[in-house]
């Protein structure tokens, strides 16, 4: 993900209705959902359908948990959902990340069924709930996709 990317990407974020529930309404805010690409301390991906941008991901490689990465955020554009899209950037960002390390997290809210399911096909488990972590009334499930433990039984 260049810096040129990132207006494409929030026009994905501010279309829609999920985003909102974490505060973001402005394209300002918008666009500062990808800071962390800009700064260097997370990385991306975007797809892209004839030159348009129709998703994005973020990720890092380790952050939340040690030797471990973290998919941070991932988005479709609704007219480019069920094709896909989302499936491709994830396979990217796995891919990465499952080569320093054997394990990915992430967050879902508990309201997000729909990404629940998408995430429970890619083979991520359900570790439990944490209410209060991205946003006060906002209770996040943690998943984790796991080739196994970080240390290896010799």
């Amino acid at each position: 993900m260049r810096e040129a990317d990132v207006s494409g990407c929030a026009a994905i974020v501010q279309a829609s209705p999920l985003w909102t529930r974490y505060g973001i309404r402005t394209p300002e805010d918008a666009r500062g959902a990808f800071e962390d690409v800009l700064t260097g301390s997370c990385l991306g991906f975007v797809a892209e359908d004839a030159g348009k941008i129709i998703g994005f991901i973020v990720y890092a490689l380790a952050g939340t948990f040690v030797h471990s990465g973290y998919v941070r955020s991932v988005a479709v554009a609704p007219d480019a959902q069920h094709r896909g899209v989302g499936g491709g950037l994830m396979d990217a960002a796995e891919a990465a990340i499952l080569g320093r390390g054997p394990n990915v997290f992430l967050f879902v809210s508990t309201w997000n069924t729909g990404a629940q399911r998408f995430y429970e096909r890619r083979g991520y488990r359900r570790i439990g709930e944490v209410p209060d972590y991205m946003r006060r009334g906002i209770t996040e499930v943690l998943y984790r996709k796991t080739l196994g433990p970080i240390q290896r039984d010799e």
